[in-house]
C-alpha cells in the first residue's frame, strides 16, 4: 500500500480529524472477533487512519469507543462474499477494504464498489479541493465502449496516479478533467472542464470509443 500523496495529508489535516472516535487498535481487533472476518488487518488500518475525520458535514467512521464498550455491533451487510460496514457518508467499507455504494434506484437495493481503498476517495477530494476550477461547467457523462482504446487518446493528458485504482482513471489538462469510473464491468467517463469548446472538441476526438 503506497503512502497519501502530500496533498491527501495536507487535505486531511485541514479537514481535521475528531479524537472522540479513538478507539484502542488491539480492543477494536478483539471486537471484530464477533464479525468473523477472514482478516480485519483493512478495518484496523481504516480505524488508524481515517476514523474520525470530519468533511462534508460528517465524521467518517464504522465504530464508536461506546459500541466497543459495549459490544454493541453495527448493521453489516452481505455481498459479493465481503462484510461491508457502514462509514457514515452513504458509503460502505469491505473487510478486504474496498469501498462500495448502495444503488438504491428503481427499488434495488444492491452494491458496487467503487474505490479499491479509501485512500483513492482521500486522494480524489483532495485533489477536487484544490482544482475547483474544472467545475466551472457541469460535467458530461458519456459510456465507454473501448476502454483500450480510449485510454490511448487520453495520452496527451497527464495521467493521476493517485487518483487512479481498477475503479476510476483519471486525466488532466490545463482546461478538461476526465474521470473515467467502472460499474459492474462497464466503464464510463464524465468530463469537467472550464471550455466549452475544448469539452466538445475532445467528445468529438472520442466520438468512436463513447456513446
Amino acid at each position: 500500500m503506497k503512502p497519501l500523496s502530500e496533498p491527501a495529508l495536507q487535505f486531511i489535516k485541514k479537514v481535521g480529524k475528531n479524537k472522540d472516535f479513538a478507539i484502542d487498535l488491539d480492543l477494536l481487533e478483539d471486537h471484530l472477533r464477533i464479525y468473523h472476518l477472514e482478516d480485519s488487518s483493512e478495518i484496523l488500518r481504516f480505524q488508524k487512519n481515517f476514523a474520525g475525520l470530519h468533511f462534508q458535514d460528517t465524521v467518517i467512521y464504522i465504530f464508536t469507543p461506546e459500541q466497543i464498550r459495549e459490544r454493541k455491533t453495527v448493521k453489516t451487510h452481505e455481498w459479493n462474499g465481503q462484510t461491508l460496514f457502514p462509514i457514515n457518508n452513504g458509503l460502505y467499507m469491505a473487510e478486504n477494504g474496498e469501498i462500495a455504494v448502495r444503488d438504491c434506484g428503481c427499488n434495488s437495493h444492491d452494491f458496487y464498489f467503487y474505490f479499491e481503498r479509501f485512500d483513492i476517495f482521500i486522494e480524489q477530494q483532495a485533489f477536487f479541493e484544490k482544482h475547483r476550477y474544472y467545475k466551472k461547467l457541469p460535467a458530461y457523462s458519456h459510456e465507454i465502449t473501448d476502454l483500450k482504446e480510449f485510454s490511448a487518446r487520453m495520452s496527451g493528458y497527464g495521467f493521476l496516479p493517485d487518483c487512479s485504482d481498477r475503479y476510476n482513471l483519471m486525466w488532466k489538462n490545463e482546461v478538461s478533467l476526465v474521470h473515467a469510473t467502472c460499474h459492474e464491468n462497464a466503464w464510463s467517463v464524465g468530463i469537467d472542464s472550464i471550455s466549452e469548446q475544448n469539452r466538445s472538441k475532445l467528445i468529438e476526438q472520442l466520438k468512436d470509443v463513447i456513446q
